[in-house]
């Protein structure tokens, strides 16, 4: 099943913390229902397919969380799901429409893949390195998230904040250059944790999925447990 979490709002590309990207699943069947996120409030309710690219939602409800930061984007995607006339899938990419603007844009995601690799996960193992680990990693150790719909890890080497985008195809994911803050970091835990994050090419989950081993070949080199 897809899970199509939100990507732009009116053109704009949207920020979420982890775990907190706003999202919608579909389910088809005597009566069209949806559920879903807003970033801050759970949102359910049924829909109406009227005619081609024609959608209409009816009976929505939410929780009645209190929110904070998040209250805009939720605001903006209830108003959306009230004023949208027309929906469109073109790779990958739901859209819905008030007319012919563009109101809110979708990633598709695996939502089973979803639910094994969200949340923070904290380094405790890499390979090919002299030093014990927690030598190497006296006090903060890496840290990693994945926004599957945006394609993107983030987390922290141990020093500063870091993002890099990822492909996954099927157990193979290949990790592309990073971005990061740039305070001056102390020892070798940082550099050696961007390196190996580059030898990678595959991932195992063990631990009933608490656990990710980041893969060389069929050598483990990075571990990783969900915090």
């Amino acid at each position: 099943m897809h899970r199509w979490d939100l990507i732009e709002v009116d053109g704009k590309r949207v920020n979420a913390e982890v775990g907190k990207r706003a999202h919608l699943l579909f389910t088809a069947g005597q009566e069209n229902t949806f559920s879903g996120y807003t970033g801050c409030n759970r949102i359910a309710g049924t829909f109406e397919l009227t005619g081609k690219d024609v959608i209409k939602f009816i009976m929505t409800a939410t929780t009645k969380m209190l929110c904070s930061d998040d209250r805009q984007i939720e605001s903006i995607i209830l108003k959306a799901v009230d004023n949208t006339h027309k929906w469109r899938i073109s790779d990958n990419i739901l859209s819905f429409r008030n007319n012919d603007s563009i109101i809110l844009k979708f990633s598709a995601v695996d939502a089973a893949l979803a639910s094994k690799l969200e949340g923070v996960w904290e380094m405790n193992y890499i390979s090919g390195l002299r030093i014990a680990f927690e030598g190497l990693y006296p006090g903060k150790k890496p840290s990693i998230s994945f926004d599957l719909a945006t394609g993107e890890i983030s987390g922290n080497t141990s020093c500063n904040a870091f993002s890099a985008p990822f492909k996954m195809d099927g157990m193979n994911i290949k990790f592309g250059d990073g971005r990061s803050t740039l305070m001056a970091c102390e020892g070798n835990g940082e550099r050696a944790f961007l390196d190996m994050l580059k030898k990678v090419d595959g991932y195992s989950l063990s631990d009933d999925n608490k656990t990710i081993n980041f893969l060389t070949g069929d050598v483990a080199v990075m571990r990783f447990v969900k915090k």
